[in-house]
């Protein structure tokens, strides 16, 4: 009897252990969609990838490097396609409208999101053989002068003389 009763004991703990485990519940249908949809850190095709390399606050695409920084002006080239590059800078600045044409892409007055809030850069894709380059010109117009200044006053703050000669000719150099 005694082992009849083990039995019945243990019998009724399996079921009591199989019942207390519930099968997980089924996907939400947005979720069923998400997980078919591509993973985040995979690109698009055609899609570019930001790289370390900053310039005004733009962060160049991977696979093209600085060929030359100026004051105002930085040009940058690569391996890229003019589509590809002009739909990376699409998401890298504000702009009011693209001017798309057949030798180049230009992206007027555009603000660099990561960048200066108060710089204005007009931004151009250029195909180029088996190259892309990427030009960024700021085109900030100057602050206006201060008011009040006589004209001996304007020329010396642009440093220049009164009579058109610079100021200082070693500034020149």
């Amino acid at each position: 009897m005694a082992k009849r009763a083990r039995l019945l004991l243990g019998s009724c703990l399996a079921l009591a252990c199989a019942c207390s485990k519930r099968p997980a519940p089924a996907p939400a249908p947005s979720a069923v969609g998400s997980a078919e949809a591509v993973p985040l850190d995979h690109l698009a095709p055609d899609e570019l990838a930001p790289s370390n390399v900053e310039v005004y606050g733009f962060a160049i695409p991977r696979g093209m490097e600085v060929e030359s920084r100026l004051n105002d002006r930085t040009y940058v080239r690569g391996h890229v396609s003019p589509e590809a590059l002009a739909n990376y800078v699409r998401e890298q600045v504000s702009v009011s409208h693209v001017e798309i044409g057949a030798a180049r892409t230009v992206f007027p007055m555009a603000r660099i999101k990561r960048g200066p809030a108060d710089r204005v850069y007009t931004i151009e894709v250029l195909p180029d053989g088996s190259y892309t380059r990427l030009v960024l010109k700021d085109t900030t117009p100057p602050p206006p002068p201060p008011p009040n200044l006589t004209d001996a006053e304007r020329w010396r703050a642009a440093g220049m003389t009164p009579d058109g000669r610079p100021l200082d000719l070693k500034s020149l150099e």
